[in-house]
C-alpha cells in the first residue's frame, strides 16, 4: 500500500513529458516567426526589384527619347539658320509677307533634311526588319534613319540608345485642327527591357519655326526710329511631345495619333 502511494506521488511529480511539450511548442513559435520573416524580407526583396526594374526600363526609354529631341534640336537650329539667310536675302522682294516665308523655307529644310536620311537607307538595310509584318518599307526605312541619327550622334551614350527606337509612322509637314502647319514625327514608339521588365512610350514629336520679329525698328512717341532689341530664341521649345503617353504592353497595332492631316 505504502509502495502504490509512492509511485503515484512520484508520478505527480516527474514533469519531463510536459517540458519536452513546452519545447516543441516554443520551437515551432519561434520557427514560424523566423519563416514569416524570411518571407517579408524575401517579398520586399522582389518588389525592390521588380521596382528597380520597373524605373529602369522607363528611364531607359525615355533617355532615348530624351536624347533623340535634343539631335532634333540640332536639327531645328539648322533649319532657323538656312530660313534666316533665305529670308534675308529676299527681304526686299518678301518684306510683306517675311514671316510666312521664313516658316516656310524652315519647314522645307526640315522635309530635306530628313528626306535625305530617309533616302539615304537602302533596301538592303532593310533586309533585317522583313520580319516585322505591320510595318510597311517606308516606314522601316524612317526607323532605321533615325537609328542611324541616333548612331552617328557625336554623343557615344546617345549610340546605345539607337536600338530602344522600334517604330515611327510617319514624318513631314502636318496640319493641326487650328490649321497650323508644323514638321513632326508621328507615331514614334520606343521600348526599353530591363530584367524581366518592359517599358513602351508612345509620342509625337513636333517641331516649330521659332518667333521672329522682322521688324526693323519701331517709332517712339516723338516719331523717332528706334533700334528693336536683341532677341534671345530658345531653340529647345521648339521641339516638344505632343500625345506622349506611357504602357506596359505592346500597343503597336493599336496607337493612333490626332495630330491631324498631311498638309498640301
Amino acid at each position: 500500500m505504502m509502495r502504490l502511494e509512492y509511485c503515484r506521488k512520484k508520478g505527480k511529480l516527474d514533469n519531463r513529458g510536459s517540458a519536452l511539450v513546452s519545447v516543441l511548442v516554443i520551437t515551432t513559435f519561434i520557427t514560424i516567426i523566423a519563416t514569416t520573416m524570411l518571407y517579408m524580407a524575401a517579398m520586399n526583396y522582389q518588389q525592390k526589384q521588380t521596382d528597380y526594374q520597373n524605373k529602369q526600363s522607363f528611364y531607359g526609354a525615355e533617355k532615348a527619347l530624351d536624347e533623340f529631341k535634343s539631335i532634333l534640336v540640332s536639327d531645328v537650329q539648322d533649319a532657323y539658320l538656312y530660313a534666316y539667310n533665305e529670308t534675308s536675302k529676299n527681304f526686299l522682294w518678301r518684306k510683306d509677307d517675311l514671316t510666312a516665308y521664313f516658316q516656310e523655307s524652315f519647314m522645307n529644310a526640315l522635309n530635306e533634311k530628313w528626306k535625305e536620311r530617309v533616302d539615304d537607307v537602302t533596301a538592303a538595310d532593310i533586309s533585317g526588319l522583313q520580319s516585322i509584318a505591320s510595318m510597311n518599307d517606308g516606314q522601316k526605312k524612317l526607323l532605321l534613319a533615325v537609328r542611324n541619327v541616333m548612331e552617328d550622334a557625336e554623343e557615344t551614350e546617345y549610340n546605345d540608345c539607337a536600338k530602344y527606337f522600334y517604330k515611327i509612322d510617319s514624318y513631314g509637314l502636318y496640319e493641326d485642327a487650328a490649321g497650323a502647319k508644323k514638321f513632326a514625327l508621328k507615331g514614334i514608339q520606343v521600348k526599353c527591357t530591363s530584367g524581366n521588365y518592359t517599358t513602351f512610350l508612345y509620342t509625337d514629336i513636333c517641331l516649330e519655326p521659332p518667333s521672329v520679329n522682322w521688324q526693323t525698328g519701331f517709332a517712339d512717341a516723338t516719331g523717332a526710329t528706334q533700334e528693336k532689341a536683341w532677341e534671345t530664341i530658345a531653340f529647345t521649345d521648339c521641339v516638344y511631345y505632343v500625345n506622349w503617353h506611357r504602357a506596359d504592353y505592346d500597343e503597336r497595332d493599336n496607337y493612333n495619333t490626332d495630330l491631324g492631316n498631311p498638309a498640301s
